[in-house]
């Protein structure tokens, strides 16, 4: 398993290119169908993680971040696996030797780096499931994205993981879900 403090370039990397997966997948006639995200579109969902993707980008690149959720308008595009290349391109440029420890800011104040990257980096790998979900695909998360996300929503207090703009109230996952359907049960997303 990667350590997550150490590594989270990797698993920026990482849970980018399973997104990017994901888009590439994606039927031509499902992009304005309803995504498994209530109120969002697939191509909703696609603009709300290109623009998580952005942000990871620029907290590398030390440019100027928004400190609220990505809002899906601001990021549609007309192609968002060529916008997302782009952007993976930007983050592999960016990740030799920055420094993991540099201030950065975010919605808690300012951070180290790699604590602002966490939920950014977790935003992509969760909503990469979302997006297969919504297709009709059952996914697993490689096994580093899954235990990251799993230490990452576990280090949240319940009731802020739950305020509103967050996570649905938890699911109960029957009893044959997978690890990763556990977490997204437990996040709000219905795995049936």
């Amino acid at each position: 398993m990667v350590d997550a403090n150490a590594q989270i370039g990797v698993l920026a990397a990482e849970s980018l290119e399973f997104f990017v997966g994901a888009v590439q997948r994606v039927p031509a006639d499902r992009w304005n169908e309803p995504s498994n995200l209530d109120g969002w579109s697939v191509r909703d969902l696609v603009g709300h993680v290109t623009g998580s993707a952005t942000k990871i980008a620029t907290l590398l690149e030390d440019g100027e971040v928004w400190n609220t959720p990505s809002e899906p308008a601001d990021w549609v595009c007309a192609d968002p696996t060529g916008e997302l290349r782009e952007i993976a391109e930007r983050i592999r440029r960016a990740l030799p030797g920055v420094d993991l420890e540099a201030p950065r800011p975010s919605p808690a104040g300012e951070v180290p780096l790699r604590q602002a990257l966490a939920f950014p980096v977790a935003d992509l790998a969760m909503h990469g499931w979302d997006l297969h979900r919504s297709c009709g695909r059952s996914v697993e998360l490689p096994a580093d994205l899954e235990a990251f996300c799993r230490a990452l929503i576990e280090s949240v207090p319940e009731q802020a993981m739950r305020r509103p703009g967050g996570f649905a109230p938890a699911k109960t996952a029957p009893e044959r879900a997978t690890s990763t359907e556990r977490l997204m049960a437990h996040l709000g997303r219905s795995v049936d």
